[in-house]
Order: structure tokens, then C-alpha cells, then sequence
């Protein structure tokens, strides 16, 4: 096991997929980090305005307008958050990157929050950006916890 990463971008899925299945990988590591704990976890999460309307817009989807800001409480309460702020140059994307326009955003909140790693399930997405990034690694919820927390 590595040591686990001390700044840590969640995208959007892994704080649904969490929120909703308590036994899921997603959600152990939402434990980890805090989420519903009495105390914060030993890592920062990068959020930005982008993440959370995600998750407002997702959770109203899902199961109504509260539960999405019940998840945004619990990230507001119970981590240690880095909140980034992106402006309008942050969504244009440079010619050489890959990345899908509607997950600009995403990218540049754990760009600009200098996050080290980058966990999604979003499979597409991992791989461009484990292609493309070289600035923060890129894992499945599964590989990061095998990977950093499998002694916990």
C-alpha cells in the first residue's frame, strides 16, 4: 500500500455513487475523507462551484432537490474542503486537450486545486486524462482504494 495522497479531486459520481450505496467503494472512500464522520480525514478534497452544481443537478435527478444538498452539507461540514475558483478562460479548451467539453470544468477545478490525484468513474474520462495529465494521477474508486487504502 502507498501512502495515501494528502489533496484528492472526488468527481461528481464518486459523491452520488456514495451518497446512495453505503456499501459501495465509493462510499468507504467518502468515509474515509470525512463524509458523515465526526471528524474531517486526513486529506483536502478539491471542490469548485462546477462540482457542486453537478452534484445538485445529478442528486435532483436522482432522488429530488434535497438529497443533492444534503451531499453538498456533508462536503461543506465535514471535510477539509479547497474551494477553487474558475473563471471563463478556465472552460476554453487548449487545441491538444482531450478532454470532453462538458467535463472542462471538472478538469481544470482539479487542475487549478493542484489536486494529486483524480478519482471518477468515469471510465472515458480516466483514461484521457491518464493519457493526457501527467500533473495528477487518475484512478477508478476500486484502483484508488486497493491502491491507498486497503489498510484501513
Amino acid at each position: 500500500m502507498s501512502l495515501p495522497p494528502t489533496r484528492l479531486f472526488l468527481d461528481t459520481n464518486v459523491f452520488i455513487i456514495g451518497a446512495a450505496l453505503p456499501g459501495s467503494v465509493e462510499a468507504g472512500i467518502l468515509r474515509w475523507i470525512g463524509y458523515g464522520q465526526p471528524e474531517p480525514g486526513p486529506v483536502s478534497v478539491v471542490i469548485s462551484a462546477e462540482l457542486v452544481e453537478q452534484i445538485l443537478r445529478v442528486g435532483r435527478r436522482l432522488k429530488g432537490k434535497d438529497w443533492g444538498s444534503q451531499i453538498i452539507h456533508h462536503i461543506w461540514n465535514d471535510l477539509r474542503c479547497i474551494y477553487v475558483i474558475l473563471t471563463e478562460d478556465d472552460y476554453t479548451i487548449p487545441g491538444d486537450l482531450m478532454v470532453p467539453h462538458e467535463d472542462i470544468g471538472i478538469y481544470r477545478t482539479a487542475l487549478n486545486g493542484k489536486a494529486e490525484y483524480f478519482v471518477s468513474s468515469n471510465h472515458e474520462l480516466i483514461r484521457v486524462l491518464a493519457k493526457q495529465s501527467g500533473v495528477f494521477e487518475c484512478l477508478m474508486p476500486a484502483d484508488f482504494v486497493e491502491k491507498y487504502l486497503s489498510g484501513h
